[in-house]
């Protein structure tokens, strides 16, 4: 009888200490980190993030002044990171609050001198891969939720951007009907011969996802989102 006992008192002292590590994995990050270095479907590609608009762009701008060219470049230096931790070589379209063109004319004129420098820098660069981070705004406050877009040229560019979107679902909000979606009218990510989508990350037009998408927190786990979604893509290659 003693024996009995004690051996079940050792059990369930040894179901304890188990939960104990897995919850001390689970809330320190290791299990994320844990992810990031064994997904390395990635590992010898190159990847191209653009962090949408800079300079004299400042896309869209939030009721309560967020605006979206800098937390594009901060989402995107947090995917840069993210993908360089499992080996993946990165190559920005900007790291700093700057456009890609001259400081001759117009407004209008740089900001489509800007679109095709960054295309030519997509061409040039012998990438493997390309995203564009970017977020929505809408007149109507009532839209939210981040959404994935491809072109329908790009029949590689369509997997991957339901990779992301899925992970968008799983990651940020469970409830976020929004799929991926070919669009034909976004220059940047038009007639590439890798596989290329742009991200709406939210909507600075929603008070609640304004709110969100300010908070550094909710940066890293759309670049998160982002990231895994890459992996997804590889791993099925």
């Amino acid at each position: 009888m003693t024996f009995i006992i004690i051996r079940k008192r050792w059990i369930y002292i040894s179901i304890v200490a188990i939960a104990a590590i897995l919850l001390i994995i689970l809330t320190s990050g290791l299990w994320n980190r844990s992810i990031t270095t064994s997904s390395v479907p990635s590992t010898t590609k190159t990847i191209i993030i653009d962090a949408g608009h800079g300079g004299i762009d400042p896309g869209a701008i939030g009721k309560s002044g967020a605006i979206e060219k800098d937390i594009n470049l901060t989402i995107a230096k947090y995917l840069r990171e993210y993908l360089e931790q499992s080996g993946t070589t990165v190559i920005m379209t900007r790291e700093t609050d700057t456009g890609l063109y001259t400081s001759s004319g117009s407004i209008r004129n740089k900001k489509n001198e800007d679109l095709r420098n960054r295309k030519n820098l997509v061409k040039n660069s012998k990438g493997d891969l390309f995203i564009s981070i970017h977020l929505n705004s809408f007149p109507q406050a009532q839209y939210y939720g981040a959404q994935t877009f491809y072109s329908s040229d790009n029949p590689q560019g369509k997997i991957l951007a339901k990779k992301i979107q899925d992970e968008f679902i799983n990651t940020l909000d469970k409830n976020n009907t929004r799929i991926a979606l070919p669009k034909d009218n976004m220059y940047l990510i038009k007639g590439l011969d890798i596989p290329a989508v742009l991200v709406e990350c939210g909507f600075l037009s929603n008070a609640a996802e304004e709110k969100k998408l300010k908070n550094s927190n909710y940066q890293k786990k759309i670049a998160w989102s982002i990231y895994v979604g890459i992996q997804q893509y590889y791993a099925e290659q």
